[in-house]
């Protein structure tokens, strides 16, 4: 089925600036502190969210026992500079390349201990325990994370811990804080001069996220309005580009080498169309694609071939 292709937005939405701009304001953790809490329930469009995280975040991924996104899910995130921890799960974390690994607050001290000494460069973060103070080795983390900081929709949260019980929290913790439950754009900004090192969200991250504008046309040239459409066929993805005012169309073809990777065996653009940046477009729309969905691309194509010959940051995470 053929559907505008989705490109990456401008990060410039009045709902995901408020929680940039929060974020900016944090550190003291390895942890980057703008997080999204995932899990394939909760956030289902989980590949293309991470497809649009803003630099100095980070994802931290909870398959609940339903593993497999993980493999793109770490492609997506590393091509954006963008952390990637996994949820409770070490051996996962360690098979797919992620940054980390987040426990639960049911894990024992312990295991946390054994897994800072086994994995020294990890990301180590874990949920702290709800009613008293956590009597766990923390201080060998590089982030707890407390909640709900405000009243949230999920049946497990709980009572408020609210700012002011927040801010006496940070300082009794020998470790970085982070705040999660209920923050979103409007609140997030009260949380600075809290003491925290960053804040985590499920719903308000995600629902920010996708107020951006998501189907937003590909623009080449001046003289040139060029949308790219998307059409998947069990072994081909094929692109097409159509030109405002034309009936001529461009086109771009992937053909499946393996699960993971395509081979990008031609481009095509009608002398009708040609000069107006339409071959450029339909090999951005796929580097984009490639980047949304986790899969490499061997630039089988001449013209795809010098394109990433010539844009070293288009392939980068991309060609296999």
């Amino acid at each position: 089925m053929s559907a505008p292709y989705k490109t990456r937005p401008s990060l410039q939405s009045r709902q995901m600036v408020p929680l940039v701009k929060t974020a900016a304001a944090f550190s003291g953790s390895q942890l980057n502190p703008l997080v999204l809490m995932s899990d394939p329930i909760r956030t289902p469009d989980l590949l293309a969210l991470a497809a649009h995280m803003p630099p100095r975040s980070a994802l931290i991924y909870r398959h609940f026992g339903a593993p497999g996104l993980e493999t793109r899910l770490r492609r997506v995130t590393a091509s954006r500079g963008v952390q990637f921890l996994i949820g409770n799960d070490p051996q996962l974390a360690a098979a797919c390349g992620a940054d980390g690994v987040h426990f639960t607050r049911s894990t024992p001290g312990t295991t946390l201990q054994q897994w800072r000494w086994i994995k020294p460069d990890w990301i180590i973060s874990a949920a702290g325990t709800k009613v008293e103070l956590d009597t766990r080795p923390v201080e060998t983390l590089d982030a707890l994370f407390l909640s709900p900081v405000f009243a949230s929709n999920s049946p497990s949260a709980g009572t408020a811990i609210g700012v002011d019980a927040l801010r006496v929290l940070t300082r009794l913790y020998a470790c970085p804080i982070f705040a999660l439950g209920g923050i979103n754009s409007d609140n997030a900004a009260t949380l600075i001069g809290s003491g925290i090192a960053g804040i985590a969200a499920i719903d308000g991250f995600a629902t920010a996220l996708r107020t951006q504008n998501m189907n937003a046309p590909i623009h080449a040239k001046p003289d040139g309005f060029v949308t790219v459409t998307k059409q998947e066929d069990d072994d081909l993805i094929t692109f097409t580009a159509d030109v405002m005012g034309e009936t001529a169309t461009g086109e771009l073809t992937l053909r499946r080498v393996s699960d993971d990777v395509w081979n990008a065996d031609h481009t095509g653009v009608p002398k009708a169309i040609g000069g107006r940046g339409v071959g450029k477009a339909l090999v951005r729309a796929m580097v984009e694609d490639a980047r949304l969905h986790g899969y490499r691309v061997i630039p089988g194509c001449p013209f795809v071939a010098k394109l990433f010959e010539r844009k070293p940051d288009w392939a980068k995470g991309v060609a296999a």
